[in-house]
């Protein structure tokens, strides 16, 4: 069967070998945007192979008591290979914990930062968000999304790299209960499906104690119709997110600070990567204080150039009072 090809800018290329039906669907699905026809062989590539049935002499993981699988990790000159063999639980697992962190070794060691980060752009120009888990990225790029005129640029991460602009890296939007608080008018955009589904993970999500985080993957497109994706922008701003009592629009001026902050939330989500690699074998500290290197080098070139602020997002009991709150102030950014 022929591999699916995908090509992320100028930084990476993924090729994923699988005969099995289910990982098919979800790669084509995660990475529409990114699909090409061929490898793109000039830039550094991963190799992926997914398999359904069991590999002996593979690194064995479980995560959350479903997802279970097998894998093996290999690191070469700008080139990674990973052979995976798990359950339909764990395709998402693979693609987070080791795929997508892969993708982000390979872009830094091209000068590229993968940044967790959501991005909306209007009048050519993007609004990077970002933060810690829960501190309310895809509700404020949500909220931009709904209240129209905005483009679609990244859900969770974004390409950076230093003087040539913010590029989108277009997955399939992570979507939780709680965003329905916020944009109700993402239920519409539902099949019943799907919303029995987002019910019954946010009552496990509350009953676990926000320890079972499994979200509803949908097409970005399909929750923003309106919404075109802007694969190119031009940063006006980064904007580091936390909850507060009231909306507060402040500039950052502590630019090492800020640069540092932004290294540690980041290596923070690759954590799950790091520790798979360490029971694999394939880990190494002076490979990692290189990776770490590349990337906070990058990210204090970019404080440098893309203007940093921080956002409070206060609490708020309707959509209307959370956009009557947050929106003006993306607004005075993209001006």
């Amino acid at each position: 069967m022929k591999p699916l090809f995908f090509t992320f800018e100028q930084a990476a290329a993924l090729q994923v070998e699988t005969d099995w039906p289910l990982a098919r669907d979800f790669f084509a699905g995660e990475y529409a945007f990114h699909a090409d026809n061929a490898l793109n062989t000039s830039l550094p590539t991963l190799r992926v192979r997914i398999e359904n049935r069991p590999r002996p002499g593979w690194e064995v993981h479980r995560h959350k008591a479903l997802a279970k699988w097998q894998y093996a990790v290999q690191f070469e000159q700008a080139a990674a290979q990973i052979s995976a063999s798990g359950n339909s639980w764990a395709l998402p697992m693979i693609h987070h914990m080791l795929i997508h962190p892969a993708l982000r070794w390979l872009a830094a060691g091209q000068g590229t930062l993968l940044l967790h980060a959501g991005g909306v752009v209007k009048n050519g120009k993007s609004i990077l968000l970002t933060g810690e888990g829960g501190a309310g990225k895809t509700t404020t790029t949500s909220l931009a999304l709904a209240s129209g005129g905005w483009q679609i640029h990244a859900d969770d991460y974004v390409f950076l790299r230093p003087g040539v602009g913010s590029r989108a890296y277009v997955t399939r939007s992570h979507l939780y209960l709680s965003l329905l608080r916020w944009v109700p008018e993402v239920a519409n955009r539902l099949t019943l499906w799907e919303r029995l589904k987002l019910e019954f993970f946010g009552r496990a999500r509350d009953w676990s104690g926000e320890r079972l985080k499994w979200p509803v993957r949908l097409p970005l497109q399909r929750l923003w119709p309106q919404a075109p994706i802007a694969p190119i922008a031009r940063p006006a701003a980064l904007v580091l997110l936390r909850r507060g009592e009231q909306t507060r629009l402040t500039p950052l001026e502590d630019l090492p600070q800020a640069a540092e902050s932004l290294i540690k939330m980041n290596f923070g989500e690759a954590r799950h990567f790091i520790h798979l690699l360490k029971k694999s074998g394939a880990f190494s500290t002076p490979w990692l204080e290189a990776w770490q290197t590349q990337e906070r080098h990058l990210l204090r070139q970019l404080c440098q150039e893309i203007p940093l602020y921080q956002l409070e997002l206060p609490p708020a009991k309707t959509a209307q009072a959370a956009r009557d709150a947050i929106l003006p102030a993306l607004e005075r950014l993209a001006e």
